[in-house]
């Protein structure tokens, strides 16, 4: 995925963005540099406005990740306590509470705040346990994760958009034997935790990291042949982690029902 330019008007404002790059100042992930007292760059809850050249316009809110958080992977479901805390969607029925989209993967750390986006409006990729079909609603069916709907699990104000079936593919990614370092003209519509295909790219390769230029990506595994070649992302891992795009305004976990 790209980074997105905000659209907030306070001059200076850091845009928001998706690389895996842990770094002060919004880019991805701002880790607070002391364990008590520290200030964030971005207060927590601030709501702000961006434009993605790839996903279009996003509202996203900044939560605080507290520590020893395990790994969140782009696309996992959130909610947040009075204090703008983050916690993973619990697989609840009738919560009737807000829910987020982490917008870049966050990993753990066992010292330190975190403070990071999660979009709460616009079309982004949602983590789910199973690919859902386009135009359909969906739900919450594990802890973070989202797929079928089940009665007091449906998550309101959001409707699946594209299965996790879909594909993008970038020709012309340059590999060289033996790195895990890809070279594409743009990273737009890929994200961290990504599935990678192609010649050349090494069984189960996924994306551990985005470069904030949004043309250097960094894969678990090495190539295994050098080249310019065509490299597709798939939104799914075939087991346990689907990404369907979603439409979101808002969304909320259902309520009581009556």
């Amino acid at each position: 995925m790209t980074t997105s330019a905000g659209i907030n008007s306070i001059v200076g404002y850091p845009f928001a963005g998706n690389a895996n790059n842990t770094t002060n100042g919004g880019l991805a992930v701002e880790v607070a540099t002391a364990t008590s007292g520290y200030v964030p760059l971005i207060p927590v809850g601030t709501i702000t406005s961006v434009v993605d050249p790839y996903w279009g316009g996003l509202e996203l809110i900044r939560l605080a990740v507290p520590t020893s958080t395990t790994a969140i992977v782009a696309g996992t479901l959130a909610v947040w306590d009075s204090s703008y805390q983050y916690v993973i969607a619990p697989n609840t029925a009738n919560m009737g509470q807000s829910l987020g989209v982490s917008m870049s993967a966050i990993p753990l750390n066992a010292t330190y705040v975190q403070y990071a986006w999660f979009v709460i409006g616009g079309k982004f990729p949602v983590l789910c346990g199973a690919s859902v079909a386009a135009d359909t609603a969906f739900g919450i069916t594990a802890a973070g994760k989202g797929g079928a709907i089940a009665n007091g699990k449906q998550i309101v104000n959001a409707r699946v958009r594209t299965a996790a079936t879909a594909t993008v593919a970038k020709a012309n990614t340059t590999l060289q034997s033996g790195s895990t370092v890809y070279k594409v003209a743009n990273t737009d519509g890929w994200f961290v935790g990504l599935p990678l295909s192609g010649t050349g790219v090494a069984a189960s390769s996924v994306i551990t990291g985005i470069d904030p230029d949004n043309r250097t990506v960094t894969v678990n595994n090495a190539a295994t042949a050098s080249g310019s070649v065509t490299v597709t992302g798939t939104y799914n891992d075939g087991s346990a982690n689907y990404w369907n795009t979603a439409i979101l305004n808002r969304p909320f976990a259902q309520g009581q029902i009556v």
